[in-house]
């Protein structure tokens, strides 16, 4: 059974959840029946431009934090490699256990393994650890990144590592303690999960010899398999062995491959073709995300049966209406309503596009949820429902007429220049006219 994104009722998807895998060929590098195997070059291809960040503590994207924790940073624990229920469940990763909890769940000790190393052989220590840390503080420097750290930790007013007075860095060292290669995380409040927090590449070492602050982004130190070999924003990231990496050490990642070459800046129609020719290094390569027009071709030809992926990704793609531009409700429900979601579906890739959703929650996690309300007169079938979309306008004209004529004067719709987005602005456009409001696209 495929499964795909779900498109959220007051938007639209318009990339299938694919993952596309070639398949190796008949290369000695590869085995046939999917064991992995040591040695190769694994090439990944993207239209983005970079990693959105690769210093650990401003990495905080879904495919960039497991790419960088599978390959360059360590944190104190880990999600298990596993498919299925298993792959939800926490291991120890630079700790020797998945953490020591005690003051009724507002103090968490974890010990570190011997062995570990970073790029340059040197240990990492619970100092690199607690450094690390300390860096997510600096919001001013380490941007994007998670602030769970800060947020849970008992640290008073602790403004990061390059601004702290004596005092202000004391209370920190007193939060987040080194005793010999423990280190202790004292939290404001309870806690219970907090060794799933530690899987965060906010909690990865870093040395603080080595920080170059906002400029580590491009060359952090590597305590994974894996280093940095190069790194060109808009052409490749080169990633090899990193010789010091200990596997002893390291319970969890098997480093097969011998490097990775992430390629930027490709076009996605090219990308489609090398994955659908699997020629010479494409052979190893993997892309995410297929164009509309080549969806069928890959799920309805069985000669990609074995290369092709699809599931339920943990999000649903939508359109955000800004409620400070757009505070009246009537006209906000008449552009849910009036809005042919199926045609957008069409125009995605039909059936390998998605489902259509009902909430934000389900189907990637279970249903612990109170069903979500929807607009009265959606159409399930995802076609618009002019009728009911005109009368949202005319309640709308009479409940807030100056909402309802910044409606009908023009809208700004912000959307990437692609391919795809341009059939879909057009959709978007169309459906709105039917109900006299504009669109002006950015």
């Amino acid at each position: 059974m495929k499964h795909s994104r779900s498109i959220a009722t007051i938007g639209f998807a318009l990339v299938a959840s694919v993952v596309a895998a070639s398949c190796g060929g008949s290369s000695s590098s590869g085995s046939e029946g999917g064991t992995p195997t040591k040695g190769g070059t694994i090439h990944i291809l993207t239209n983005g431009e970079q990693i959105a960040h690769l210093d650990p503590q401003r990495n905080y994207t879904g495919d960039d934090l497991a790419f960088a924790g599978s390959t360059m940073h360590r944190t104190l624990t880990s999600y298990k490699y596993a498919a299925g229920d298993a792959g939800s469940e926490i291991t120890a990763d630079l700790a020797t256990d998945t953490g020591t909890v005690t003051n009724g769940g507002k103090t968490w000790s974890f010990t570190l393994r011997d062995g570990s190393t970073f790029e340059d052989g040197s240990a990492i220590t619970c100092a690199d650890v607690a450094y690390g840390v300390s860096r997510t503080w600096a919001s001013d420097v380490i941007t994007d990144g998670p602030t769970y750290a800060s947020t849970y930790i008992d640290a008073g007013k602790y403004p990061g590592p390059y601004k702290a007075t004596a005092a202000e860095q004391a209370a920190y060292d007193k939060a987040v303690a080194c005793d010999g290669n423990t280190i202790t995380f004292n939290l404001k409040d309870p806690v219970a999960d907090f060794n799933y927090t530690t899987t965060l590449l906010a909690f990865s070492p870093v040395q603080k010899a080595a920080d170059t602050g906002e400029k580590y982004d491009m060359r952090p130190v590597s305590s994974g398999p894996y280093k940095i070999e190069s790194y060109e924003i808009g052409k490749s990231l080169v990633l090899v062995r990193n010789d010091k990496w200990n596997k002893d050490s390291d319970p969890i990642r098997s480093a097969n491959p011998d490097s990775y070459v992430y390629e930027f800046g490709l076009d996605e129609a090219v990308m489609d073709e090398r994955m659908i020719k699997d020629a010479g290094d494409d052979q190893y390569a993997v892309s995410f995300g297929i164009q509309p027009e080549n969806l069928p071709t890959i799920f309805d030809d069985e000669t990609f049966k074995n290369r092709r992926v699809d599931y339920y990704d943990p999000f649903v793609t939508y359109t955000n209406l800004s409620v400070k531009a757009l505070p009246c409700l009537d006209v906000r429900k008449a552009i849910y309503l009036a809005l042919d979601r199926e045609a957008l579906r069409k125009a995605g890739g039909g059936p390998y596009t998605g489902d259509f959703a009902d909430g934000f929650i389900k189907p990637a996690l279970s249903l612990d949820y109170a069903k979500s309300t929807l607009p009265e007169g959606l159409n399930e079938d995802g076609t618009a429902n002019v009728e009911a979309a005109k009368a949202a306008m005319t309640a709308a004209e009479t409940a807030c007429p100056e909402i309802a004529q910044h409606a009908k004067d023009g809208l700004t719709y912000y959307r990437p220049a692609t391919p795809t987005w341009d059939k879909a602005i057009a959709i978007w456009i169309d459906s709105m006219s039917k109900v006299g409001i504009k669109l002006k696209d950015e």
